[in-house]
């Protein structure tokens, strides 16, 4: 008899410590959880209730107000007693004898005495049943069936408290016991790149960052959306994935502003790539873009200039284009945009049609700003679990990104094209270039085949037609000839250094072999400038080391007398990988 009292005590004790004495808004429950039962005692509960709510216990608390947090909070607590209600309720079904695996109704009478198990017993059973039925486990159900969740860790509450914080995507879950391998939000790259998986509520437009999604995602804790964060002038950013435009971009503007994004470089960062998916600005004037509308990039981590000594401005055209850029933990990387709408837009049509340009002296850009990271985020420390074992890596999309250190252009596909800065046709090339374009080299290669479509650089009278590797100029002192390697005088009376470097082998033409056909061996040169690129505009390379071209150019600007016909417009070229071995 004193087990019976004891076991009913616990029952009425857990109603009655669970349900609204220590806490005012628990007594409430919304009608979409809990259906009112006739079986049941509730107070406050009418028939025709048509507020769909009712109150647990005798109180007058109404719900709460319409605040995320709050709610946040009641689903917990709710979550939390209906799981040790269901727990308690199940340990007292079987305490008392009921069969597991028995389909019992609490119409069933069990003999026995008054106080020796009859009575008493079967009221503390069909009390037990009226908790399991508030829950929705309806009776003829068997004991064995009703779920009853193990202790979980600190490690797993803190990854459902994340998932609780969902609200307007349905996220894809993560279970507790791999919480703690699980990702980060606002860290995964989500469509390719284009913005990173993190939660609705993250998504909104939030200190003057405009978040929009742009589909759904759910492969870290808390995410439910794509979201592409894009900032206009004078934003602030350290996220991994971020898109800067122009003022009312996709729109043109021809404002006279100076418009800045800021990027606080992460701790794990090593790499930024900028992706121009959209510029249009005027061309350069006397190779230099300070004149006309210029974007502009400020890394700290190069003072001396990001594409070649004090040049780390663009303009003209750049759709498509793309810059690596080295960077150290918490450094700092400005681009910043100082336009005028004064001067025309290369290519644009003055008489009113349209050829897919902005036209006139409208301006625009679209330039996505990832931070490519070396390590996984924590490394450095400070970011680990509460029991110091959680572990992240760093995402597949990020790693194939990941450049070789000294380009600043890389390109990973086996064929393609690439092009100088502000290249369209018309436009000069900038001075004071002097990087490096990597492409990007499979297990078995063999060198590469460069095609040029467009060609032309700088060059003294006798290297401007391309296709010489030297030139003799004569000393008027003692009548010697001097021999010169085209492209690189530094003659006071020349163009100055200009060339596109890369390790020639041939011009393509063939020869046969003792073991079949070969490429003849007719074009063994590093340096091309003038009009053509070698003899044939076309350079098969053989090498088994990285494959990479070299852009310079002089600080000086150069007479006209040194340019090819048209200008010197830069370059054009379509290159294919060569397989096999060699």
């Amino acid at each position: 008899m004193q087990n019976y009292v004891i076991i009913l005590g616990l029952l009425v004790a857990l109603a009655s410590s669970a349900l609204g004495v220590q806490e005012p808004w628990l007594p409430w429950l919304g009608s979409d959880s809990y259906e009112n039962d006739d079986s049941l005692t509730f107070d406050n509960c009418e028939e025709d209730d048509e507020d769909g709510t009712c109150l647990i216990r005798g109180t007058t608390t109404t719900p709460p107000a319409d605040d995320s947090t709050n709610e946040e909070v009641a689903v917990s607590k709710i979550k939390d007693f209906e799981k040790e209600a269901v727990e308690k309720a199940v340990g007292v079904l079987k305490a008392l004898g009921v069969n597991p695996d028995e389909e019992y109704n609490p119409s069933q009478q069990r003999g026995g005495r008054l106080f020796g198990g009859g009575m008493l017993m079967q009221a503390a059973i069909d009390q037990a049943l009226a908790v399991l039925r508030i829950f929705g486990y309806n009776t003829g159900a068997q004991i064995n069936t009703i779920p009853v969740q193990p202790a979980v860790s600190q490690v797993q509450q803190a990854a459902l408290a994340a998932l609780a914080k969902v609200t307007a995507h349905k996220a894809v879950i993560i279970l507790p016991t791999a919480a703690q391998d699980t990702n980060l939000p606002n860290y995964e790259p989500c469509r390719g790149g284009e913005g990173l998986c993190t939660s609705a509520q993250e998504c909104k437009n939030i200190g003057g960052v405009q978040g929009k999604s742009i589909g759904k995602c759910g492969n870290c804790v808390g995410c439910s959306v794509c979201c592409q964060f894009v900032i206009g002038c004078q934003g602030i950013t350290d996220k991994m994935i971020t898109h800067f435009q122009s003022p009312g971009y996709p729109r043109t503007d021809r404002s006279n502003e100076a418009c800045s994004l800021t990027l606080n470089v992460r701790d794990e960062v090593c790499q930024v790539r900028l992706d121009f998916i959209d510029f249009e600005m005027a061309a350069p004037v006397a190779g230099s873009c300070s004149g006309v509308d210029n974007f502009e990039i400020i890394n700290t981590a190069q003072p001396g200039g990001v594409f070649g000594p004090g040049q780390s401005k663009m303009c003209g055209l750049n759709k498509g284009q793309h810059v690596y850029m080295p960077v150290k933990p918490g450094n700092i990387l400005i681009m910043r945009a100082t336009t005028s709408g004064v001067r025309n837009i290369p290519l644009a049509r003055l008489d009113g049609t349209n050829r897919g340009l902005s036209g006139d002296t409208a301006f625009r850009w679209n330039a996505r700003v990832t931070q490519i990271p070396c390590e996984a985020p924590g490394a450095r420390g400070g970011r680990s679990g509460a029991d110091g074992k959680v572990t992240r890596r760093i995402p597949s999309h990020y790693r194939k990104l990941l450049a070789p250190d000294g380009c600043r252009q890389y390109f990973q596909e086996s064929r393609g094209r690439l092009q100088s800065y502000n290249f369209d046709g018309k436009s000069e090339v900038l001075l004071n270039q002097n990087y490096a374009i990597c492409v990007k080299r499979p297990a078995r290669s063999c060198g590469m085949t460069l095609k040029a479509l467009g060609f032309s650089l700088p060059a003294s009278v006798g290297c401007l037609p391309g296709n010489v590797a030297t030139e003799t100029l004569d000393d008027v002192e003692d009548i010697s000839p001097i021999c010169t390697v085209c492209c690189t005088s530094t003659a006071e009376d020349g163009p100055g250094v200009n060339y596109l470097g890369v390790a020639g082998y041939s011009d393509g033409a063939s020869v046969m072999t003792p073991i079949g056909q070969n490429y003849a061996v007719n074009q063994d040169r590093y340096f091309f400038c003038g009009s053509k690129l070698g003899v044939t505009n076309l350079i098969v390379t053989r090498t088994k080391g990285p494959l990479l071209l070299r852009v310079r150019t002089a600080g000086n600007y150069w007479e006209q007398v040194s340019c090819p016909d048209g200008g010197c417009l830069g370059f054009l070229i379509n290159y294919d990988v060569d397989t096999g071995t060699c």
